[in-house]
């Protein structure tokens, strides 16, 4: 989980004396080396537990002000950059910093807008040589999702330990995955949520939605699969946060669905207590507004999003030979696939044509009287690709 920030610039210096090389091998080193506490530190009583997910973080040249109070100077020197959290950061710097010293900076999120922040040294830990670890406590906590690149399969929770009386709202778990269900109601029993199940969109939807705080939704979710509810939630208005939860494995069709899912976080199988603690925590601890979860959830994978429409070029070919075959079973699958697809990508007219065509067919069998629906439906997934490859 690296977040490229941006390369050493070649009048660029930070405070060691590394180039980029050299702080890439530096950070794999002490990734290697594990969270070895220092020497010093050794006897001293255990230190509790995380409550920030650390994510690496680099930048070799992150200038930092040091502001050690009104009758002294400030002071800008340039570190290298370690890992981020929710509420903080590490930094590398060549000389001791002592703590309860007050720095400020600026972070940029990945919409480019600069944020100034401030904080405060809670630990200097000699690493080796000249190398000293500085841990800065930021005064506001960040969503960090606001600044690394985007990429949902990567299951990131700013939270790393979650207590379950810290868990209060209601949840609604839609699908019935025997890999999940049975764990999710088995770790849940001690938690203050407010939860129950649907093991099919239409039961979640009759049970009603807009009231509850969170949904969980697996893969397989029974009548459809679990991104194309997603999505067709969004399209009505829904904006509460929503985990997708299943096995992704090696298949990049799954991966490419749960990209454009407009899920806010996928979390991979097996499940632990504490990583589903931790990705529920996410949005039921984190005051998360609505306008925040949008900007997030609309970094689309755009790579994702330009597969799948070569995907629908692709079945025009295969469409143009069931309907010279009169092939209805196999019309009935790519118009059901083409629904999905059309689904994920927002594609409206399309996702609703291909799915009544689907249905005809399956009713009545009657391909003659549906050839003007199927010639718009390939007409259709061609505009498609050619709208994307003018605006690429």
């Amino acid at each position: 989980m690296k977040h490229t920030n941006k390369q050493l610039g070649a009048n660029q210096r930070n405070s060691l004396g590394l180039g980029t090389q050299a702080y890439s091998q530096l950070l794999s080193k002490l990734e290697s080396d594990g969270e070895q506490p220092p020497k010093a530190a050794k006897a001293a009583k255990k230190t509790p537990s995380r409550h920030f997910t650390r994510i690496e973080y680099f930048d070799p040249c992150f200038e930092l002000t040091l502001d050690p109070g009104e009758h002294s100077q400030r002071r800008k020197i340039a570190v290298a950059t370690r890992n981020i959290s929710r509420g903080g950061m590490s930094v590398l710097h060549s000389n001791f910093i002592y703590p309860g010293s007050a720095v400020q900076s600026t972070l940029t999120k990945v919409t480019g807008e600069p944020v100034e922040i401030k904080g405060t040294v809670c630990r200097c830990d000699h690493r080796g040589g000249v190398v000293h670890e500085i841990g800065i406590k930021f005064e506001h906590e960040i969503f960090i999702q606001e600044y690394i690149e985007p990429n949902i399969l990567a299951g990131i929770s700013s939270l790393e330990t979650v207590e379950t009386p810290q868990l209060v709202g209601k949840v609604l778990f839609v699908g019935n995955d025997p890999s999940i269900t049975p764990f999710v109601r088995q770790y849940l029993l001690t938690t203050n949520l407010d939860f129950g199940f649907a093991d099919s969109a239409e039961q979640a939807i009759e049970r009603g939605i807009h009231d509850v705080d969170l949904l969980f939704v697996t893969l397989d979710i029974g009548d459809r699969s679990g991104p194309e509810f997603i999505r067709s939630l969004r399209e009505s208005g829904f904006m509460k946060p929503v985990i997708l939860a299943g096995n992704a494995l090696e298949d990049e069709s799954t991966k490419q669905q749960i990209r454009l899912s407009a899920a806010d976080m996928f979390l991979p199988i097996p499940l632990n207590e504490q990583t589903l603690l931790c990705a529920l925590g996410e949005f039921l601890i984190n005051q998360w507004t609505a306008p925040t979860l949008e900007r997030v959830r609309r970094r689309v994978d755009k790579g994702s999003a330009a597969k799948l429409l070569e995907e629908l070029t692709k079945i025009t070919s295969v469409l143009d030979e069931q309907i010279e075959s009169e092939n209805g079973v196999e019309l009935y699958i790519t118009c059901t696939k083409i629904k999905r697809i059309a689904s994920l990508l927002g594609m409206k007219a399309l996702r609703e044509l291909a799915g009544a065509v689907g249905e005809l067919i399956a009713d009545s069998g009657d391909l003659g009287s549906l050839s003007g629906q199927l010639a718009e439906i390939r007409s259709l997934c061609i505009q498609a690709d050619n709208s994307n490859q003018q605006a690429a």
